[in-house]
């Protein structure tokens, strides 16, 4: 699961949203502007990360539903390990072109 690019954005977003709020409530306009500009970017990212997280969170979920869906004996899988494999010599059906 992508857990560190989700926690070294969300660092990069509260240190700016402290920066902009120091600089803003300190009258520092140049920092806060510099500040304001990367936080859309800096979000941007964060938003990107999370959904990351999301989908790998449900992909883990999904995944481990299935193979307890297997576990239990329910499902496509078991069905399918009980027919013997494909012979190909066995099944001698040719078509005509």
């Amino acid at each position: 699961m992508p857990l560190g690019p989700l926690g070294v954005t969300a660092l990069l977003a509260a240190l700016d949203w402290g920066a902009w709020d120091w600089a803003t409530s300190n009258n520092h306009s140049t920092v806060a502007l510099i500040a304001g500009l990367l936080m859309a970017p800096i979000v941007v990212a964060l938003a990107w990360s999370l959904v990351r997280v999301l989908i790998a969170a449900m992909r883990l979920g999904i995944r481990r539903a299935a193979a307890a869906e297997a576990r239990l004996g329910g499902g496509p899988q078991a069905a399918a390990v009980n027919e013997p494999p494909f012979d190909i010599e066995a099944q001698d059906e040719r078509l005509a072109a």
